[in-house]
């Protein structure tokens, strides 16, 4: 038979090893959404004329008083977020982010036009490309996603 201490001592070494896995685990889930806009869901999010803190920024965010009022969106799916802004008909992209397992690739940044590339790292084959465009003003996004 095992002594009491020794059972003690493994009780103690299964609590230390549990109470260190969920700190970790509870880290990596609360820092997992930093930066992502609250606002960010499935297809487009609502209009934001203020600039707001996102990923992967591509240009300054400032905006002059002149011309048409910018117009912001952001699209969120498969393999992650782009965010793009119309003034007028010119279109930019402001940022835009990965999800875990996909590289984003910018193929194009506007004026006419934006497109992203999300690519997945795995044996999948997953990929979704994003184009985004300004009709009257407000950016309009397609998405089309293959390999799941």
């Amino acid at each position: 038979m095992s002594s009491p201490r020794a059972a003690v001592s493994a009780v103690v070494a299964w609590l230390v090893v549990v109470a260190v896995g969920s700190t970790v685990v509870w880290l990596v889930i609360s820092r997992a959404g930093d930066g992502i806009s609250p606002a960010a869901t499935p297809g487009i999010a609502p209009t934001t004329t203020q600039p707001t803190t996102q990923p992967a920024t591509d240009r300054p965010t400032s905006h002059s008083s002149s011309g048409p009022t910018p117009q912001r969106r952001t699209w969120q799916g498969v393999g992650g977020l782009v965010t793009v802004e119309c003034r007028g008909a010119t279109i930019s992209l402001v940022a835009r982010s990965a999800d875990v397992g996909f590289v984003v690739e910018p193929e194009k940044r506007g004026p006419d036009e934006v497109r992203v590339v999300f690519e997945g790292q795995g044996d999948e084959g997953r990929e979704t490309s994003v184009r985004a465009r300004c009709e009257d003003g407000v950016p309009v996004f397609e998405a089309d996603t293959n390999g799941d």
